[in-house]
């Protein structure tokens, strides 16, 4: 096969080998792919039986004249050449571009008999006849030349096709100069012995390129897909990249047109600027799968490969293949830097994911290294071997992934088993956890309650005892049996109103109903010491609320009314008590001296009304003056309704 043809081969398999992201488990990978490498092998080398089977063949005889032109049908009279094929005129005449005849002439013995005839490749497109009939004529023979350059032909000969005595094939040649052009070895044999080595060359040369195309492809879609569900791995979007590049730049191998171009120069250029795009690519893969970044080096990295693309597509006709194989040593010897580079990462960091990929790496740098060699013609060698391995990648890929799977299926297998250890571990943690709330939060309600009882007993019966005490030490002589009687009656009601708030749990009671007893009792001890108590209730009568609130709400009225009668020195006090829609409003307005209320820090009964306040999720507000003071209260009746 031509060098500049082979030359995407070798670019390709190094790619796809060196980006192999391969399982944990390295000697099952290698044990894989020493068995592909061997089976490849095998492939490259003739079958003891179809030796058996080969009895004497005939000698071929070549040789090679240039033609007139590109329309040229017949060969020319004079100007044979001898030649060894397998044979590339660019070396013989330098720079010629057009068509060359290649005579090859044997001896066939009679009597004569079926005969295999086996034309491994030319390129790149051709006529062939035997003794002047025409067998295989490829679709174009002039620009855009059809790429017959990888395609074997074979063919059953008999008589009449076949004489004895002298035979001639003639092999007619278009090609490019700068792209090898020439032909390849003609083999003759048993029908069988040319059977089984066209089998061979069909399966190197187009089935397994059309597999590796089709694997590419699959393979591209699935990472793409999971990039896009994943887009934090992005080392899988970058090998999906790198796939279609590569998918792109493997079609080479099966093109037989190069559509959509009208000559192979462009065909050729595009070939090359992906190879570029892709060695780079496939580098920038590397370091993701790594877990690196460089951001310099991929920047600077990808302005070359778009300076080389440019240079390809400006080079012009004549310079073109220069250019091209200078670029393409360019893509080669990254792919192979880049494996070289991610074997020395894997060996210095034993925890690398690169560890993985290693063995399919140092594959993809011997063979890269080897065909770059066959293609600067330092070997003399007409063997690619990336052919063969350019799959590795795909291959290190599907194990990684395979090792991925089988550590998740252990990991599910010992969750449940995990799961029930945490389980039980947070159960306990939880559990203790909750038995210390349940004390705090014990503890928090004895102390509420006691808190609660104290504030209770200081609003009620606290206040009744200091209005009280006030009455006696004003005017002790005139006060008779009864009139302490009745002082004794009310500081039992009031501790029974307690009693019955806090110690009873026979649903709610109408507010009406217990503000009575309390406005009755006010109502006397102020009036007895001197100020007069006036009244003003609307709406309650069948406004029912929580026991909590009702009790809040009468010790509130009780400790401002206490206030009035400990700090005021006025002589009237109004109290209202009002429903204003889905508002209850508590209003207590003396005529005292008053206080200034923003410089007041508040003793125990202003703390307690707005402690009381806040527990009913009420508003207060305080107004005074000289003359004029007042305690308002706005409660939201959100869940109070009307009987």
């Amino acid at each position: 096969m031509p060098h500049q043809e082979h030359l995407p081969q070798a670019g390709r398999q190094l790619a796809h080998r060196g980006g192999l992201p391969g399982p944990k488990a390295g000697p099952a990978a290698l044990t894989v792919f020493a068995g592909l490498l061997l089976w490849a092998l095998w492939l490259l080398l003739p079958t003891g039986s179809a030796h058996a089977q080969t009895p004497v063949v005939p000698e071929l005889r070549a040789e090679a004249a240039r033609g007139t032109g590109w329309d040229d049908t017949t060969p020319p009279a004079d100007g044979w050449t001898p030649v060894a094929l397998p044979d590339s005129w660019a070396t013989r005449w330098p720079g010629f571009d057009g068509v060359v005849w290649y005579r090859l002439t044997w001896e066939q013995p009679a009597p004569v008999t079926e005969t295999g005839l086996l034309l491994h490749y030319l390129n790149m497109a051709g006529e062939v006849s035997l003794n002047g009939t025409t067998i295989w004529r490829d679709r174009s023979l002039v620009e855009p030349l059809t790429r017959a350059w990888n395609s074997p032909r074979y063919w059953l000969l008999d008589a009449p096709q076949l004489r004895a005595g002298t035979n001639t094939l003639l092999v007619r040649v278009s090609g490019l100069s700068a792209y090898q052009a020439g032909l390849g070895p003609v083999s003759l044999g048993t029908p069988a012995a040319m059977q089984a080595e066209f089998d061979r060359e069909q399966l190197m040369r187009r089935d397994l390129q059309v597999f590796g195309l089709a694997t590419s492809a699959a393979v591209s879609a699935f990472f793409a897909a999971w990039w896009l569900l994943r887009r934090r791995e992005t080392a899988y979007g970058w090998f999906a990249a790198m796939s279609v590049l590569w998918l792109l730049f493997g079609y080479n191998q099966i093109a037989t047109s190069p559509w959509p171009f009208a000559s192979n120069h462009s065909w050729q250029a595009l070939n090359t600027s992906l190879l570029l795009f892709f060695s780079v690519s496939y580098g920038v893969f590397v370091l993701r799968f790594a877990g690196r970044r460089l951001p310099r080096l991929e920047i600077a990295a990808f302005a070359v490969a778009a300076v080389g693309v440019l240079d390809l597509w400006f080079a012009g006709t004549a310079n073109l293949p220069t250019h091209r194989a200078i670029w393409t040593l360019v893509g080669g010897l990254t792919i192979i830097v880049v494996n070289s580079s991610g074997i020395f990462h894997a060996l210095r960091h034993r925890g690398s994911p690169m560890r993985s990929l290693a063995p399919f790496m140092a594959v993809s740098a011997l063979t890269g290294a080897h065909d770059l060699l066959v293609f600067t013609q330092v070997i003399d060698s007409n063997i690619y071997y990336t052919t063969m391995s350019s799959y590795v990648l795909l291959l290190g890929m599907a194990l990684t992934q395979a090792g991925r799977f089988v550590q998740s299926l252990r990991r599910i297998e010992n969750f449940n088993t995990e799961l029930i250890e945490e389980v039980n571990a947070a159960k306990a943690e939880l559990a203790s956890t909750l038995a210390q709330q349940h004390a705090l939060e014990l503890a928090h309600a004895r102390i509420g309650e006691r808190v609660a009882l104290v504030s209770d007993l200081h609003d009620g019966l606290g206040g009744m005892l200091v209005g009280s005490i006030a009455t006696l030490e004003r005017t002790p002589e005139h006060l008779s049996a009864p009139q302490l009687l009745a002082m004794l009656k009310s500081l039992r009601d009031d501790l029974r109103l307690i009693i019955d708030a806090t110690g009873r749990d026979d649903g709610a009671r109408a507010l009406g109903e217990l503000l009575a007893p309390l406005r009755y009792r006010s109502a006397q001890l102020l009036d007895a010491n001197g100020i007069d108590c006036r009244w003003k209730v609307s709406g309650i009568d069948t406004l029912e609320l929580a026991p909590s609130q009702s009790l809040d709400l009468m010790r509130f009225l009780q400790e401002a009314l206490t206030n009035v009668l400990k700090h005021s020195a006025g002589r009237r006090v109004d109290v209202t008590v009002a429903r204003a829609g889905a508002e209850l409003q508590l209003s207590v307005r003396d005529d005292g001296r008053g206080f200034a209320v923003d410089g007041v820090s508040g003793g125990a009964g202003l703390r307690n009304l707005r402690a009381r306040a806040r527990r009913l999720g009420a508003q207060l507000q305080l107004q005074s003056r000289p003359g004029e003071t007042q305690v308002v209260l706005r409660m939201p009746l959100g869940g109070a309704a009307p009987t």
